[in-house]
């Protein structure tokens, strides 16, 4: 089934979990957060492995924090030999869950950590995960680590209309809901990744024009296999400067790069090519109708620069190219207010939540008000994943509801809408405004 022609998700199959612990939820925000959850959901970003690559791997209790979740454990000290031993899924679990425990008591109550134990309660039936506890959810979870498993946790329990994966290419054995993004290739461009696209496109590279025709060959090959959009990670290594680079200047970088196989370009360089060739990349997507996401914000390990993340970089290229259509993921957390500017700013661009709302709830929230007062509200998607490991998407999205009815209540409360206009603008934040954007309708 192609990714225009969905069939409604499934229902919710709510006799086989829990329902969540609401607490801070009362009043307005606990019924709009029930009317939330019957609607369908794009799930706006996702690194899921193919589930035959999933299932072939040991599942137990610790998985459940296997992304995202080392990156406190780094910050409360854990040790990185011991970390990775801790998560080595082949080794006995009694020796493991001790190491991991001291650790697991210092993150326990971070946002990061909240999906694992939202899983075990709602959905396994566990009030918690410790020593009494630890034995039986692995067994739980390896018995459920089966053929299926994408449909029941995304489809049957999430309610998730459609899945948009960065997996880099298009993966053929995802469910048929999973709509690919793919990922650009001017980012550090050197000799093996240049081989590789002479052999996808059978272009010979060797001039700068003819690595722009390899380059824009491969985007329309991607859209030809199924992806939808392309997207941009390099705010983990560089600025979001994109500069508009002269082909002079881009030719004689190119050039130097193809002298030698090993050569060693200066940061200046090495960005100045990388500019040249990412914006070539985006002409393609504008000529072929396909959305460009970008990485902006918080990174996903420690010891990053935040510094290069910062959305307002982009203000160049988003002026640059008013007829593309650009997805700006994570909000610039915790820059949000970045992205308040541009959202308002530029029509060419949409606002993304993905990952936000377990990089914190409280500045989740802030943002989407923040959002709400400046920016149309057509250009706010609601919630993404951003996870490897598919039980934890629930606990995220379960997450995100809160966040989104609490939000919708308190503007109720304030007269700046209509209960009934705030049932609306969920449903576009959670459904319509991606569907459309990313023309999935």
């Amino acid at each position: 089934m192609s990714v225009s022609m969905h069939a409604a998700p499934r229902p919710h199959t709510r006799a086989t979990r829990r329902e969540p612990a609401m607490h801070a939820l009362e009043g307005l925000a606990r019924e709009l957060f029930e009317e939330i959850s019957a609607f369908p959901v794009v799930d706006c970003h996702e690194h899921l492995p193919s589930e035959p690559e999933r299932v072939a791997e040991p599942m137990d209790a610790i998985q459940l924090f296997k992304h995202y979740c080392p990156a406190d454990l780094a910050a409360a000290g854990m040790p990185v030999r011991e970390r990775d031993e801790v998560f080595d899924a082949s080794k006995p679990l009694e020796p493991r869950w001790a190491a991991f425990k001291p650790y697991l008591d210092a993150i326990r109550f971070g946002s990061y950590a909240y999906p694992a134990f939202a899983y075990a309660r709602e959905v396994l039936g566990f009030e918690t995960i410790d020593d009494a506890t630890v034995g039986p959810i692995s067994e739980r979870l390896q018995a459920d680590n089966r053929a299926g498993l994408y449909d029941r946790v995304l489809r049957d329990l999430c309610g998730i209309d459609t899945v948009l994966e960065c997996a880099g290419t298009m993966v053929p054995e995802n469910p048929r809901y999973f709509a690919h993004l793919f990922t650009t290739w001017s980012h550090k461009l050197r000799a093996p990744l240049i081989a590789r696209l002479e052999e996808e496109t059978g272009i010979a590279v060797h001039s700068l024009g003819k690595c722009v025709d390899a380059l824009q060959a491969r985007v329309a090959r991607e859209k030809d296999k199924g992806c939808i959009a392309m997207k941009v990670g390099a705010a983990y290594s560089r600025s979001l400067d994109f500069a508009d680079v002269t082909p002079a200047q881009a030719q004689r970088v190119f050039a130097d790069l193809r002298r030698g196989v090993d050569t060693v370009l200066s940061r200046e360089d090495d960005w100045c090519l990388e500019d040249y060739l990412l914006r070539r990349e985006i002409e393609a997507c504008i000529d072929l109708g396909l959305p460009v996401a970008i990485h902006t914000g918080y990174h996903a390990s420690n010891w990053n620069d935040i510094r290069n993340a910062r959305a307002t970089e982009l203000w160049h290229l988003l002026k640059s190219y008013p007829q593309a259509r650009f997805d700006l993921f994570h909000g610039s957390f915790p820059y949000v207010s970045d992205m308040t500017v541009l959202g308002k700013y530029f029509p060419n661009v949409a606002l993304n939540m993905c990952w936000m709302h377990i990089l914190s709830p409280t500045v989740s929230r802030r943002a989407l008000d923040e959002w709400l007062d400046t920016v149309p509200v057509t250009k706010i998607f609601a919630f993404g994943g951003d996870y490897r490991v598919v039980e934890l998407v629930y606990g995220h999205l379960q997450l995100a509801r809160e966040n989104v009815a609490a939000v919708l209540a308190g503007r109720v409360g304030a007269g700046r809408m209509t209960r009934a206009q705030a049932v609306e603008v969920a449903r576009l934040l959670f459904y319509e405004n991606p569907r459309r954007w990313y023309g999935l309708a």
